[in-house]
């Protein structure tokens, strides 16, 4: 079997590759294999606000190539994978989920609580941006673009004192060191399925799916099903940042969900103990209890803006 798989052409991104890759050649019958670098939209912007080029920046144009087919199969972070997929497409949940938590890197080494006043942090998520903002309201955060470790290398420069990124991206790239703190997913909520790695493929293509579903990791598959089924309860394509985190503990699904207004001053939150039986219903729930209490009035005031 001949599989042309596509991918970003950043470092990270060909790491995950090689991460499915690796994966797949462990099988008893593993797959030929060969690798299509594909520039995105987000990859050809470096310097555009990441709010103004919108959701799938980095996914669209992979999928474009899925469906001339001139791909058999893209990887994706699947935190960048949007949730109403084209028609057509299907995506699947693969090997091991890395730390799905958030990470500061700082000069000095300092955590957040150890900061001056003032001091300014770099993220361009408005959902990273408004719970640290929650957390400290004395300091500033900015937008910074790149990858991670154009970032990193930014937080250590004249213009910002630290900036925020996701740890799977240091742990895949060996760079946990330049880590200062690791936030609890309870104080700074990640964006769903962040630190999973998802394959988009054809939905008609049965031989590749049952290939894949030899590499399929079964927890990820319901955390990460779990959070996305949140993000479709909320309305899909918020405008406001929310968020939301599942893990398996004790045979049980234990979620986190946030939701703000775009200054950040009206935030909720919500915890609940879930089933992982039905991972797309447990979501649901965690998405219908947030809206009660509170979060429909900020999605309200969100489209009013």
């Amino acid at each position: 079997m001949q599989i042309v798989v596509g991918t970003r052409g950043s470092r990270l991104a060909l790491i995950q590759t090689d991460e499915v890759l690796s994966a797949l050649s462990q099988l008893d019958n593993p797959p030929s294999t060969s690798v299509v670098t594909i520039r995105t939209t987000g990859d050809r912007q470096p310097d555009a606000p990441l709010a103004r080029l919108g959701k799938g920046i980095f996914i669209k144009d992979l999928e474009m190539a899925l469906l001339d087919r001139s791909i058999d199969m893209a990887v994706h972070s699947l935190k960048d994978l949007p949730v109403d997929l084209p028609d057509g497409l299907s995506v699947m949940v693969v090997c091991s989920r890395q730390d799905p938590r958030d990470v500061l890197v700082s000069k000095g080494d300092l955590s957040l609580a150890e900061m001056a006043s003032g001091s300014v942090i770099g993220t361009s998520s408005p959902r990273r941006a408004v719970q640290l903002r929650a957390m400290r309201s004395d300091i500033r955060v900015e937008p910074v673009r790149g990858n991670v470790e154009t970032r990193v290398a930014k937080a250590l420069g004249d213009d910002y004192d630290g900036v925020v990124v996701a740890a799977a991206g240091l742990a895949r790239l060996g760079m946990e060191g330049s880590a200062a703190q690791y936030f609890d997913p309870s104080e700074m909520v990640p964006e769903p399925g962040q630190g999973a790695l998802a394959v988009e493929f054809r939905s008609d293509d049965e031989a590749l799916i049952e290939l894949l579903q030899s590499i399929q990791d079964p927890s990820a598959t319901i955390t990460a099903t779990a959070e996305r089924a949140f993000v479709e309860g909320m309305g899909g394509g918020c405008r406001v940042p929310i968020s939301a985190y599942g893990a398996l503990e004790n045979n049980a699904l234990v979620m986190v969900a946030m939701a703000a207004s775009e200054d950040g001053l009206t935030m909720v939150k919500e915890r609940m103990t879930l089933s992982p039986d039905d991972p797309r219903a447990s979501g649901r729930a965690l998405a219908e209890r947030l809206l009660a209490g509170g979060a429909a009035e900020i999605l309200r005031s969100g489209e009013e803006s």
